[in-house]
């Protein structure tokens, strides 16, 4: 059996700043490259360098961090905008709060799949070619779903941590889908 490759490409997590308000103004004018115009959007854009990672701040004490390749980097991007925040005065009371709203995986099965015998014989998937060129498979445990192509690539969506991916594509593989027929 083909060995499954899985890489993390984006987390995205949700940042609480308990008891803090931000002053968006401000705080524009203090992050390097910030960009805040609030009648276009109600929070700043920011992007941090390293690690890379983009962030939607509001006035409510509250963030969306998001194109992260691993939670460790996420949280060491929120340490480090954390920190800029308190030397510039920000009276950041205690540590943030952050949960993890979705990880996004590539997938290599190293086989190619038959989608249409797949959706013909699973009931908890979609594909429709002539909109998508991918099948929609649910899964129940982990609550994800895998985009799976005929080439054997797929993508997992909805994962809360790196072995919800993990355990994704091990269900994926267990349930021996049909293969597809090798390119010409």
């Amino acid at each position: 059996m083909p060995r499954v490759k899985t890489k993390i490409e984006n987390v995205v997590v949700s940042v609480t700043y308990e008891g803090t308000e931000f002053d968006l103004e401000r705080l524009a004018r203090l992050l390097d490259g910030a960009r805040y115009d609030p009648d276009i959007f109600p929070g700043i854009s920011y992007r941090s360098e390293a690690p890379r990672a983009s962030f939607l701040i509001f006035s409510s004490g509250k963030m969306n961090c998001v194109g992260a390749k691993s939670l460790g980097d996420a949280k060491l991007a929120i340490k480090k905008l954390t920190r800029k925040l308190r030397k510039s005065g920000v009276k950041v009371k205690s540590e943030p709060k952050v949960k993890v709203q979705n990880i996004v995986a590539s997938i290599d099965f190293g086989r190619r799949f038959d989608l249409d015998e797949i959706a013909r014989n699973f009931e908890n998937t979609e594909y429709e070619p002539e909109v998508f060129p991918g099948l929609a498979f649910r899964l129940d445990d982990p609550k994800v779903v895998i985009l799976l192509f005929v080439s054997g690539k797929g993508v997992c969506a909805g994962a809360k941590s790196g072995r919800d991916v993990e355990r994704a594509a091990e269900r994926i593989t267990k349930l021996r889908l049909p293969r597809g027929r090798p390119s010409t």
